[in-house]
């Protein structure tokens, strides 16, 4: 009897050591709105002009001459979207304020704006900015306005809650472009303005109370946006080869273990990821890890794979760049001189985020990039992200640079010119000796 009990207690102790191997952590991340080593870019959004004759606005300073307009703090989409699915009562949106009002003007030969910080639909109790009507021909014209902390109204998954932000308002006469324009309409538009989103979601955290983390969400125009580092350090910059913007489901590596980013939520702000084991193979975008093996097409249509292209060489140089991209276009001597050096080594493949091949051809023909051209279509300068490649490696930037082997392993990243590109020419230089 006695030898039985024992021996139970030895197998309790063998399964409680055995769940205790497997436990996996999980590690959530409080949030809070900073302006900190903002490591996103920064999204200019215009206002829209209203009909004041609607409101009942008051400090008006000349209505010939001054035009109200407003920015939602909440998309009216998404508003519509949440009534229509019954999660948001119509007369709880009804009443809060989801917008900034701004009166835009000119007087007495100076331009101004007034933000009602307030929301009392007065612009008499509100600060007057004023400046001169040309200052955007300055080159640092920006540093003349003021950021502004505001409290606003925002909308997560049907609740309404109150988040702080920072704002810097901004006059944007060349936000749009108008065609056929009366005087009066260009008067009008001469006065547009836009706000410059300054803030971000930030937390700290520790991996098993080892190192500490620093962690930057954004709600940007094409997605969440998530980026690490490690803590007392700054955030790499969109063109340092290390940068990595990741969704939600990624995998992530911290002190030799791999996560997976797991949930986001922005009411309460707070960020969830679980480690993960029996990982292989990596797939994604950062140096270190595998690609998937994408399909491209040439600029005739004929499609392939990046393991076909590398192959042959046992290596690729991946060129993501446009026609509409100036930095591209000036590395373009640079990169003929780079073929021609390590054509024997790397298999070259530029492909340009384009709607249409010909310019593409044309461009290519003209400047001798004697190797495969693809493309990639799209909008330029969208930051469209739906192609599988383009959204799969993360290209945010143009040009943007990719060294792999031929079993698609990233060697190296970068992207833009000047040390950048230096880097990129360095690596090949250290690979082909």
């Amino acid at each position: 009897m006695k030898t039985n009990i024992f021996l139970l207690g030895v197998l309790l102790i063998l399964i409680s050591c055995v769940k205790k191997e497997k436990a996996l952590s999980q590690i959530t991340t409080e949030l809070k709105v900073s302006t900190t080593d903002n490591p996103f870019r920064k999204t200019m959004f215009p206002l829209r002009y209203l009909d004041s004759t609607q409101y009942d606005f008051k400090g008006i300073i000349n209505k010939d001459s001054s035009f109200v307009m407003s920015l939602n703090t909440v998309s009216l989409r998404d508003l519509k979207n949440a009534i229509k699915e019954g999660i948001l009562k119509k007369e709880t949106a009804d009443s809060v304020i989801t917008k900034i009002y701004v009166l835009s003007g000119f007087n007495q030969g100076k331009q101004y704006f007034i933000i009602d910080l307030n929301c009392n639909k007065n612009f008499n109790d509100d600060e007057l900015v004023e400046f001169s009507k040309d200052i955007t021909n300055n080159e640092n014209y920006r540093d003349s306005f003021n950021i502004k902390s505001i409290k606003v109204v925002k909308l997560w998954k049907g609740k309404l809650y109150k988040q702080q932000t920072f704002l810097q308002f901004l006059p944007a006469p060349n936000f749009n472009t108008y065609k056929n324009e009366t005087e009066k309409e260009k008067f009008k538009h001469s006065l547009q303005l836009a706000a410059l989103k300054h803030d971000f979601l930030f937390g700290t955290f520790k991996e098993n109370n080892n190192n500490e983390y620093g962690v930057g969400v954004n709600k940007g125009i094409f997605g969440n946006e998530i980026i690490f580092k490690k803590a007392n350090t700054n955030f790499y910059p969109r063109n340092h080869q290390l940068f990595a913007n990741y969704k939600l489901k990624d995998t992530v590596k911290f002190d030799d273990k791999y996560f997976r980013i797991d949930s986001l939520s922005f009411y309460p702000p707070k960020l969830v990821i679980n480690e993960i084991n029996n990982v292989n193979d990596i797939y994604g975008f950062r140096t270190n890890e595998i690609s998937k093996n994408y399909v491209i097409n040439d600029l005739n249509g004929d499609s392939t794979t990046l393991k076909d292209l590398a192959k042959e060489k046992g290596f690729l140089l991946l060129d993501f760049w446009g026609t509409w991209c100036a930095p591209c276009k000036e590395l373009t001597p640079e990169l003929v001189n780079l073929h021609q050096k390590f054509s024997d080594h790397i298999q070259f493949a530029s492909l340009a985020f384009e709607l249409d091949p010909k310019p593409v051809l044309d461009y290519s023909k003209a400047n001798q990039m004697n190797w495969y051209n693809g493309i990639i279509k799209g909008k330029p300068k969208s930051g469209a992200m739906s192609s599988p490649i383009i959204g799969g490696l993360r290209i945010e930037c143009y040009p943007t640079f990719i060294v792999m082997d031929s079993d698609l392993n990233i060697l190296y990243r970068t992207c833009g010119g000047g040390d950048n590109y230096l880097g990129l020419k360095d690596f090949l230089n250290s690979k082909f000796k």
